[in-house]
């Protein structure tokens, strides 16, 4: 077995638990570094992957200083989002460092990701964002129904959404793309509501949102964001000759071959259909298994490639940018800052309930109300 990487982890949230998991059941790392700002937070980390014999990390609360000292071959980023171009540059910069694995929403603007990506070709470091349900068996089978022609013609993917359009709402711009075989978005038409001074981990988003979007194929897809009580991850797809709904799980099937609703019920290569955390543990596997072979050089690229990542975070800017344009938008995008920051700022979404709130302010320690980069 060829040697496993060394990985170091900045962010000590649920999200690296989840690359840390999918690092550990993968089998081809041993997690070498830990960096937080809080060293209460690091050592309840610990706790949680004490049984594993791979994870040995290091303790730093500069993420730098982990950096130069660990020397990782690949890197998690899992803070707020306004933290992910620099600590992505600064790990691509760092020398050494083989490939990235940052938290989805891959920024906090177009701009910043054209940076990341930028940086990290320059450096000869591979790029990958979490949109770990890439990986999950359903999603799999349903891209192969549609890629075999079991549902014709595909006309229509619809979503429900909720908690602001970057973050959960771009796993499902991701989704729609891998679905339709990475196809462009060719159009985005977009708004949004915004009554109330929300936001995300410091990132600022809307009330309420609907966008649709245009593909090459003549595809259109649709979110439904907060306009419901419902949200799951996951879609309804309705073809010329069939249609599936799918949840991050299973998928139900209707063609003129499956005699009604056919259930399928995959299992994945790390785990079985219905065993506990199923989504997240064979998501998170799966991801850490291709991120080690592209890494190593065993294949040449990563489903969840940066390139990928940024068209997903171009969607839902695209979106924002038409509700405040008025119009349809053209992709690619040529706005490169956040059009929802734009709107805020020029009074175009006055807020008519003033008080500023985080939707995740839950997750933070102490009394520190704002992001890990206000500390920085």
């Amino acid at each position: 077995m060829a040697e496993k990487l060394h990985v170091g982890i900045i962010g000590s949230g649920g999200m690296t638990k989840n690359h840390s998991r999918g690092y550990l059941n993968s089998g081809q790392y041993e997690i070498v570094a830990l960096a937080d700002l809080s060293s209460e937070v690091m050592n309840e980390y610990d706790k949680v992957f004490s049984e594993y014999d791979d994870y040995k990390a290091q303790h730093f609360t500069d993420f730098r200083e982990m950096l130069q000292e660990a020397k990782p071959d690949v890197v998690s980023i899992g803070v707020w989002h306004s933290g992910h171009a620099p600590m992505t540059i600064a790990a691509a910069a760092a020398g050494g460092v083989k490939a990235i694995l940052c938290e989805k929403p891959m920024a906090d603007s177009l701009g910043a990701a054209a940076d990341m990506l930028m940086v990290c070709k320059r450096n000869n470091v591979k790029l990958a964002i979490g949109h770990q349900r890439r990986f999950l068996p359903a999603y799999t089978l349903a891209k192969q129904l549609i890629a075999d022609g079991q549902l014709g013609d595909i006309r229509l993917i619809t979503s429900v959404a909720g908690d602001g359009l970057p973050n959960y709402a771009s796993h499902q711009t991701d989704m729609f793309r891998y679905l339709l075989g990475d196809i462009e978005c060719t159009w985005v038409m977009g708004n949004v509501e915004r009554e109330t001074d929300r936001w995300e981990r410091s990132t600022q988003i809307e009330d309420k949102a609907l966008a649709v979007f245009g593909f090459e194929n003549d595809t259109q897809a649709m979110i439904v964001s907060d306009l419901t009580p419902d949200r799951w991850q996951g879609a309804r797809i309705y073809g010329s000759e069939g249609m599936i709904e799918m949840t991050t799980n299973d998928l139900y099937l209707m063609n003129a071959k499956s005699g009604g609703w056919a259930h399928h019920k995959p299992d994945g290569e790390f785990f079985k259909y219905g065993s506990a955390g199923f989504e997240w543990l064979e998501g998170g596997a799966g991801q850490a298994q291709e991120l080690a072979a592209w890494a190593s050089g065993r294949s040449d690229d990563h489903r969840g490639n940066g390139e990928n990542g940024y068209k997903a975070l171009e969607m839902i800017h695209a979106a924002y940018e038409s509700a405040r344009l008025h119009m349809q938008v053209q992709m690619p995008m040529k706005t490169m800052v956040n059009p929802l920051d734009l709107m805020i700022a020029d009074g175009h979404l006055p807020i008519r309930y003033p008080g500023k709130y985080d939707i995740r302010a839950s997750r933070l320690r102490g009394e520190n109300l704002g992001s890990d980069s206000d500390n920085r």
